[in-house]
């Protein structure tokens, strides 16, 4: 209730689920654009709910999910259950807003006039789906800790007019360990974006 309200007030249509199985159900018929899941659940936990939109194929497998919880996860215990990230249990209202406004739909994304005018339509389907399935590709390397696909990213998605993905790639391949959250942040973004034709 408070994660809802604090999340409508900020301008954010919010729909809730009393359950695990209710949190998948809904997520099966509710386009969304970010989840955020209570990782301790009646019927069916966190986890369990993510693993099942996860596998559920389609545009849901994608849409980011954020574990809201009171045990601390470490990055790669998140990452292998699904998971793009994770908000502590408390929750301050401020902080709740910072970490989800790093996940709004519209960050990260390419503009899509420009992308047509130069591709054309035609063309711009397969170049969207190629850059989609390396960028899946490159996420899988990056939670064993390979960045070796970073420099090439970088490169696409500047070309196709992905500019913050591009740059936190880019930072990425020059090394820059600090980069890693933003890079696979915006990478899920645009994955998520690119699945429900939002470019």
């Amino acid at each position: 209730m408070f994660a809802s309200r604090v999340l409508q007030k900020a301008g954010w249509h919010v729909v809730e689920a009393a359950d695990g199985e209710a949190a998948v159900a809904l997520a099966m018929c509710e386009p969304v654009d970010l989840v955020v899941m209570d990782i301790d659940m009646p019927r069916l936990d966190g986890c369990a709910a993510t693993a099942q939109i996860r596998a559920a194929g389609g545009a849901i497998a994608s849409v980011p999910i954020l574990a809201y919880s009171l045990v601390c996860l470490d990055d790669g215990a998140l990452a292998e259950r699904g998971f793009d990230g994770r908000l502590p249990k408390p929750c301050a209202p401020e902080a709740l807003l910072a970490a989800v406004s790093a996940w709004h739909p519209s960050v990260g994304l390419a503009d899509t006039q420009r992308l047509k005018a130069v591709f054309g339509e035609d063309e711009l389907t397969p170049l969207i789906a190629r850059f989609r399935d390396q960028l899946v590709e490159a996420l899988a390397a990056l939670d064993t800790g390979d960045t070796g696909m970073a420099h090439r990213i970088a490169g696409v998605a500047g070309t196709l007019g992905f500019a913050q993905v591009s740059e936190s790639w880019l930072r990425l391949s020059e090394g820059d360990g600090a980069a890693r959250d933003d890079a696979r942040r915006l990478a899920r973004l645009a994955i998520a974006a690119i699945d429900r034709d939002a470019i």
